[in-house]
């Protein structure tokens, strides 16, 4: 199979992290990277390619030069452009148009669906895939919920959801299925991300997130239960949320407390969890039972490419009816890894 031509426009944690997911993969790089695109010069976006105060040192071997990113040998085209100012009115992107890129992903956190769309009708790509739900996308992909109806004649704008979206989703998914849930209130304890300010500042439209973000715990709102909803219709309604902004480098935690639609147990919870995990969802949850009959600490999932990590030690059904439940995920990797399991979707159904 002929792989997909590949353009990254927005190249902050996730659009390096998708790269360095991309070139991790057993054999090399699984999709064809023809294009780079960021307001930073070259020279910054290989720097901090090759070295991430998180992961370490990357797989390949990094080098810049005359608009160019070489990884491993391969030469990239870098296209420097800002596209909060106007993509598809900025000299710069007519570049991009040369490559003939399949699918361009978007991860500048920024989008809007006007500028996606566009990118498709000035035949810069042919399909979209974003990584923040936008307004008026085709579809929101949760792997592994509902990648399979995924439809490539009429959905050429495409999300893959959010992190915390990837993580509840599944996890939802199995519940709804086999006992349904009548409402759940999901509480995520995510680590300090880019928009927040080392020291008290200004912030454009959050002030909170002005505030110091190594000094407190900072009350956010989150669009989890919104993510959850876009795949899974019927929980429409069902579904709140909130966020705790914490001063950690990476690891987020999700505390999900649900009212279920009928009667159940904790042996029949576990048994589903473990099931799925073992099976349809092999790769996607996983069942987590401690280390040697200790608890593990965020950092210790560090790097792990599950979208939900089930604390099965929390797992509680009280009165048959109200669940408890504890999930761990590493909200940078594991979701790069499910932006590129989602990719793999539209090559495997591609329409020229």
């Amino acid at each position: 199979m002929t792989k997909l031509r590949v353009g990254i426009i927005g190249l902050g944690r996730v659009g390096r992290g998708i790269i360095r997911a991309d070139f991790d993969q057993a054999g090399g790089e699984k999709y064809n990277l023809c294009a780079l695109c960021d307001v930073m010069p070259e020279n910054q976006v290989t720097y901090l390619l090759a070295n991430d105060s998180t992961y370490g040192k990357p797989p390949v071997s990094l080098d810049c030069e005359n608009k160019f990113i070489t990884f491993a040998g391969k030469k990239v085209p870098y296209v420097r452009g800002d596209r909060r100012r106007n993509i598809l009115g900025h000299e710069s992107f007519a570049e991009l148009r040369d490559l003939e890129l399949d699918v361009i992903i978007d991860s500048t956190g920024t989008a809007n669906i006007n500028d996606l769309r566009g990118l498709i009708e000035q035949k810069i790509a042919k399909k979209v895939l974003c990584t923040a739900n936008i307004a008026g996308i085709d579809a929101s992909i949760v792997y592994g919920v509902n990648h399979k109806q995924y439809d490539p004649l009429q959905h050429h704008v495409i999300a893959a959801s959010t992190c915390t979206g990837n993580a509840m989703a599944p996890v939802a998914y199995i519940l709804n299925k086999h006992i349904g849930i009548d409402y759940a209130r999901i509480i995520t304890i995510h680590p300090a991300l880019s928009d927040q300010r080392v020291l008290d500042g200004f912030h454009f439209s959050v002030p909170q997130l002005g505030r110091t973000c190594a000094a407190s715990i900072i009350p956010i709102s989150t669009n989890v239960a919104k993510s959850t909803a876009l795949v899974l219709p019927e929980l429409e309604g069902k579904l709140d949320s909130i966020s705790y902004r914490v001063p950690t480098t990476i690891v987020s935690a999700m505390d999900v407390t649900a009212t279920l639609s009928r009667d159940t147990s904790l042996a029949e919870c576990i048994e589903l969890m473990e099931n799925y995990a073992q099976n349809e969802l092999k790769g996607i949850i996983d069942c987590e039972y401690d280390a040697w009959g200790h608890e593990k600490v965020s950092i210790d999932y560090l790097g792990s490419e599950y979208s939900a990590i089930i604390l099965m030690k929390h797992l509680q059904v009280s009165n048959q009816r109200h669940m408890g439940l504890s999930i761990m995920h590493d909200n940078e990797r594991a979701y790069c890894c499910r932006v590129l399991d989602v990719l793999g979707v539209l090559q495997d159904a591609w329409v020229q």
